[in-house]
């Protein structure tokens, strides 16, 4: 299994870098945000080695997009300066198997590790890396504990979703399984404080500290916005649809200030189970002259979107640290989210955008009505939010920040 890491680069960190969720040729949606990881960690001085075990599908029963996604992915894909092999694996993350697993994790994931052992021995063995670096606990953090068992190499978790982790409390069997990888992890990383603070009072030995997300910059000059938006006001958002995105909440707060806005519409790129809920929601609200659903998208497309938006909007509750704020941000585009989510962390209520509380339709109606009302406040957020980014969260930013620990922990010894 050849790889990136082959070469002796003895100036050079070498990772080994687990990541299940990450595009796929016939998927690139799938976990862009960990390709431009990965590519900023290339960067940053780090020889890096994607390993994205893929689930084993059959061609004759690949009948859905996600399954052809699969069962047709090649076994490694170059990335411009990253290349990604894909073993393929008998662990699938799909319901009702991806539910049971949640709650009771260990069948699947010694499923998981036995099915994939080889390929990663190999992987280890060949490129020879300093340290291995996982996102998510579980499963990855998983393989990267076995794999410490077997080779004694050092390992970084990074945690992405708040139920992950807050679901430990209440599931033994989860608990027990985060206990297993964060007892052997160098360091678990939040990608927000409040996922951190969570982590430490669930499992006080685990040495965990916050490295948000970030975003790469976008081109210097936006493209023209089309002649079908000349002279409307834009709301745009993005992301997969379901209930904790928030989208139907979206949808009838922009309703309750359609009709003093009437040159406002609404435009979402995405897709999801709730997608009748939604298209429901904008027939009953008479919307469907306003409200625009794009379906899926190409990433540059999004960016392209956001671009030619005034206002990025995204109230779902308990959101993590979603990287697309931050795209939001670097196109200057003022944001409107919750204020129980991690990007709160660096977004500032006033400055950088409007906070509203979780599953508020007033308080988001207020917040898109005062934006739409005010061309100077969105260019002042706007500007603030993009200048936020600039010094702080672009990924090349954030991979420095890696790399310096990742060097850290193999100078120490993996401890």
């Amino acid at each position: 299994m050849a790889g990136a890491m082959t070469e002796e680069r003895p100036d050079r960190l070498r990772v080994l870098f687990l990541a299940s969720y990450f595009p796929k040729p016939d998927n690139p949606l799938m976990g862009p945000w960990a390709l431009r990881q990965a590519q900023a960690l290339v960067r940053a001085g780090v020889d890096v080695q994607v390993i994205s075990l893929t689930s084993w599908v059959p061609r004759v029963a690949a009948v859905t997009r996600g399954a052809r996604a699969f069962a047709l992915c090649p076994p490694r894909h170059r990335w411009g300066s990253v290349e990604a092999v894909y073993p393929r694996w008998l662990l699938y993350q799909v319901q009702p198997l991806k539910r049971w697993a949640h709650a009771r994790p260990q069948r699947q994931l010694q499923l998981g590790w036995v099915s994939s052992r080889r390929a990663l021995l190999a992987a280890v063995d060949e490129g020879r890396p300093d340290l291995l670096y996982c996102h998510h606990t579980l499963p990855n953090g998983y393989l990267a504990a076995r794999l410490r068992e077997e080779r004694g190499l050092p390992f970084v978790v990074t945690d992405h979703d708040f139920d992950e982790v807050d679901d430990c409390a209440r599931l033994p069997a989860r608990r027990a399984a985060y206990r297993f990888v964060l007892g052997r992890a160098a360091r678990v990383v939040g990608v927000s404080s409040r996922m951190v603070t969570s982590l430490e009072a669930l499992f006080p030995s685990a040495r965990a500290l916050t490295i948000h997300n970030g975003v790469d910059p976008p081109p210097a000059v936006a493209p023209p916005r089309p002649e079908d938006r000349s002279g409307r006001l834009v709301v745009f958002s993005c992301g997969l649809f379901y209930e904790r995105k928030g989208f139907e909440l979206l949808i009838a707060a922009f309703g309750r200030v359609a009709a003093e806005r009437p040159n406002a519409v609404l435009r979402i790129v995405g897709d999801g189970p709730r997608r009748a809920e939604i298209e429901g929601s904008i027939r009953r609200l008479g919307l469907e002259c306003r409200v625009t659903l794009l379906g899926r998208r190409p990433h540059d497309e999004v960016l392209r979107e956001m671009a030619w938006s005034d206002v990025f909007a995204l109230v779902g509750w308990d959101e993590p640290f979603a990287t697309v704020y931050l795209e939001a941000m670097a196109a200057g585009r003022p944001v409107v989210c919750a204020s129980d989510g991690g990007i709160t962390d660096v977004l500032v209520d006033g400055v950088h955008g409007l906070t509203v509380p979780p599953r508020d339709i007033e308080a988001t109606a207020r917040a898109l009505s005062r934006l739409l009302a005010d061309g100077a406040l969105r260019a002042r957020l706007g500007a603030a939010a993009r200048g936020l980014v600039d010094r702080r969260l672009t990924w090349d930013q954030v991979a420095r920040r890696y790399a310096e620990l990742f060097r850290e922990v193999v100078a120490g010894g993996g401890g």
